[in-house]
């Protein structure tokens, strides 16, 4: 299937251009000029990749980023490029908040920019890996990989499979399932797979995110507060995704 990417920025010439180098490419392309129209586009052709200018008239990149990462009537998996005209350290912390995958400050290069794209969506598009186990369970958290689910126990579900087991699907009908992004369960499955041990940032956004990321390590703490905000009972005092300071995160049970 060929990659379809959405370019949204009011520069009509930028839009034009961009369009054109991805085209050349191999890519197919769907445009919009204002926040609104991007959504519209982003619900009816369900894009694999974003660009995303942040200065929008109508509704702002952010509030576009906020809304296909969070809103469940888009819920995009896919990554999302942040363009911004300005190299503020800000503007780039808060598209990253908001679930960007990668920035580019204008002007840029188009085979930069066609180079990051295609990096972006190498890891987005990779399938899991085959090796490993099929399902995990640490604590309440039971994760299955066929499936691509994640599931909160109850109490009383909790204590039975160990990680890892060949019984750890044995609470994947109860509980409660919890709705991940592609990149939130690869990161949970890449700490549950190594429960009880520190994981390096480096190693985490390695196995995540690619030793071709071009993005801000900023990505990753992001994702991880996303993670605590729907599988910690109070995440600013997380019981399971513990932070190691100086090296990383482990998981705990």
């Amino acid at each position: 299937m060929i990659p379809k990417i959405l370019i949204v920025d009011d520069e009509r010439m930028l839009v034009e251009t961009i369009e054109f180098n991805l085209q050349k490419a191999g890519f197919e392309t769907v445009v919009a000029f204002d926040g609104e129209s991007a959504l519209a586009q982003a619900r009816t052709h369900q894009p694999q990749l974003v660009i995303l200018d942040l200065m929008l008239p109508k509704i702002s990149g952010w509030e576009v980023c906020r809304a296909l990462r969070q809103d469940p009537e888009y819920r995009l998996s896919g990554p999302i490029l942040m363009l911004t005209a300005r190299g503020e350290e800000s503007d780039k912390v808060i598209g990253l908040e908001l679930g960007a995958d990668d920035y580019m400050v204008k002007p840029f290069g188009m085979r930069e920019l066609v180079a990051r794209v295609r990096a972006l969506l190498r890891r987005s598009e990779a399938a899991p890996s085959a090796d490993g186990d099929a399902a995990l369970q640490v604590g309440p958290v039971h994760l299955d990989v066929s499936r691509h689910e994640v599931r909160l126990l109850r109490n009383d579900e909790a204590g039975a499979p160990a990680a890892g087991s060949s019984n750890a699907g044995a609470g994947a009908d109860n509980g409660r399932e919890i709705k991940l992004s592609l990149k939130e369960f690869e990161l949970l499955r890449a700490l549950m797979s190594q429960s009880g041990k520190a994981v390096t940032r480096e190693n985490l956004l390695e196995s995540v995110w690619g030793n071709d990321f071009y993005g801000d390590e900023r990505t990753l703490d992001v994702h991880i507060r996303w993670l605590r905000e729907k599988l910690e009972a109070n995440p600013s005092q997380p019981q399971h995704i513990l932070t190691v300071r100086g090296v990383g995160y482990k998981f705990k049970g």
